[in-house]
Protein backbone atom coordinates (compact mmCIF):
# COMPACT_ATOMS: atom_id res chain seq x y z
CA UNK A 1 0.00 0.00 0.00
CA UNK A 2 1.34 3.45 -0.88
CA UNK A 3 1.86 5.75 2.09
CA UNK A 4 3.17 8.74 0.12
CA UNK A 5 4.65 9.90 -3.17
CA UNK A 6 7.08 12.76 -3.63
CA UNK A 7 8.61 14.26 -6.74
CA UNK A 8 11.16 17.05 -7.08
CA UNK A 9 13.21 18.68 -9.81
CA UNK A 10 16.45 20.59 -9.28
CA UNK A 11 18.47 22.80 -11.61
CA UNK A 12 22.11 21.72 -11.87
CA UNK A 13 23.39 25.31 -12.21
CA UNK A 14 22.74 25.96 -8.52
CA UNK A 15 24.99 23.04 -7.55
CA UNK A 16 27.66 24.05 -10.09
CA UNK A 17 27.81 27.43 -8.37
CA UNK A 18 28.05 25.86 -4.90
CA UNK A 19 30.86 23.54 -6.04
CA UNK A 20 32.93 26.58 -7.04
CA UNK A 21 32.65 28.18 -3.61
CA UNK A 22 35.08 27.65 -0.76
CA UNK A 23 33.80 24.88 1.58
CA UNK A 24 33.03 27.31 4.38
CA UNK A 25 30.91 29.45 2.03
CA UNK A 26 28.96 26.61 0.45
CA UNK A 27 25.77 24.97 1.66
CA UNK A 28 26.96 21.58 0.37
CA UNK A 29 28.15 20.32 3.77
CA UNK A 30 24.84 21.21 5.41
CA UNK A 31 22.82 19.30 2.79
CA UNK A 32 24.96 16.32 1.75
CA UNK A 33 26.79 13.64 3.70
CA UNK A 34 30.53 13.24 3.28
CA UNK A 35 29.95 10.01 1.35
CA UNK A 36 27.56 11.75 -1.05
CA UNK A 37 30.06 14.57 -1.67
CA UNK A 38 32.92 12.13 -2.27
CA UNK A 39 30.82 10.04 -4.67
CA UNK A 40 29.48 13.00 -6.65
CA UNK A 41 32.84 14.74 -6.88
CA UNK A 42 34.31 11.55 -8.35
CA UNK A 43 31.97 11.86 -11.34
CA UNK A 44 32.69 13.76 -14.57
CA UNK A 45 29.73 16.07 -13.93
CA UNK A 46 29.36 16.24 -10.14
CA UNK A 47 26.63 18.90 -10.15
CA UNK A 48 24.26 16.56 -11.98
CA UNK A 49 24.67 13.87 -9.33
CA UNK A 50 24.36 16.36 -6.48
CA UNK A 51 21.21 17.83 -8.03
CA UNK A 52 19.66 14.35 -8.27
CA UNK A 53 20.44 13.71 -4.61
CA UNK A 54 19.06 17.08 -3.57
CA UNK A 55 15.86 16.33 -5.49
CA UNK A 56 15.67 12.90 -3.80
CA UNK A 57 15.90 14.46 -0.35
CA UNK A 58 13.14 16.96 -1.18
CA UNK A 59 11.00 14.20 -2.73
CA UNK A 60 11.47 12.00 0.35
CA UNK A 61 10.17 14.68 2.72
CA UNK A 62 7.22 15.29 0.40
CA UNK A 63 6.41 11.57 0.36
CA UNK A 64 6.69 11.40 4.15
CA UNK A 65 4.28 14.32 4.33
CA UNK A 66 6.28 16.31 6.84
CA UNK A 67 8.60 18.62 4.95
CA UNK A 68 12.14 19.05 6.18
CA UNK A 69 11.89 20.25 9.79
CA UNK A 70 15.27 22.02 9.65
CA UNK A 71 18.19 22.36 7.22
CA UNK A 72 20.19 19.69 9.09
CA UNK A 73 17.52 17.10 8.30
CA UNK A 74 18.77 16.91 4.72
CA UNK A 75 21.95 15.19 5.96
CA UNK A 76 19.76 12.55 7.64
CA UNK A 77 18.49 11.47 4.20
CA UNK A 78 21.34 9.90 2.24
CA UNK A 79 21.24 8.49 -1.27
CA UNK A 80 23.35 5.33 -1.43
CA UNK A 81 23.74 2.74 -4.15
CA UNK A 82 22.99 -0.97 -3.84
CA UNK A 83 25.32 -3.67 -5.20
CA UNK A 84 23.85 -3.25 -8.68
CA UNK A 85 24.22 0.55 -8.64
CA UNK A 86 20.55 1.35 -8.06
CA UNK A 87 19.82 4.26 -5.69
CA UNK A 88 18.43 3.67 -2.22
CA UNK A 89 17.49 6.04 0.60
CA UNK A 90 19.28 5.58 3.91
CA UNK A 91 17.91 7.43 6.96
CA UNK A 92 19.41 8.48 10.27
CA UNK A 93 18.70 10.67 13.29
CA UNK A 94 15.32 12.25 13.90
CA UNK A 95 14.29 11.65 10.28
CA UNK A 96 14.69 7.89 10.77
CA UNK A 97 12.63 8.10 13.97
CA UNK A 98 9.83 10.00 12.19
CA UNK A 99 9.87 7.49 9.33
CA UNK A 100 9.63 4.53 11.73
CA UNK A 101 6.80 6.20 13.69
CA UNK A 102 4.86 6.57 10.43
CA UNK A 103 4.58 2.79 10.12
CA UNK A 104 6.11 2.85 6.63
CA UNK A 105 7.90 -0.27 5.47
CA UNK A 106 9.82 0.54 2.29
CA UNK A 107 11.23 3.47 0.34
CA UNK A 108 11.54 3.39 -3.45
CA UNK A 109 13.53 6.05 -5.29
CA UNK A 110 14.22 6.82 -8.92
CA UNK A 111 16.71 9.45 -10.11
CA UNK A 112 17.29 10.98 -13.52
CA UNK A 113 19.27 13.93 -14.80
CA UNK A 114 20.22 15.92 -17.86
CA UNK A 115 22.93 18.55 -18.16
CA UNK A 116 20.52 21.17 -16.79
CA UNK A 117 18.06 19.44 -14.45
CA UNK A 118 17.71 16.47 -12.16
CA UNK A 119 14.54 14.70 -11.13
CA UNK A 120 13.71 12.34 -8.28
CA UNK A 121 10.59 10.38 -7.46
CA UNK A 122 10.17 8.74 -4.05
CA UNK A 123 7.43 6.31 -3.08
CA UNK A 124 6.99 5.26 0.53
CA UNK A 125 5.05 2.04 1.08
CA UNK A 126 3.32 0.80 4.21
Amino acid sequence: MIFGIGCDICETQFLKTELKKAPEDSILRSVFTTAELVYCRSKRYPARHLAARFAAKEAFFKALGTGAPNPGAFREVEVVLNAKGAPLISLSGDTLKRYLRSGAARILVSLSHTSQTALAVVIIEK
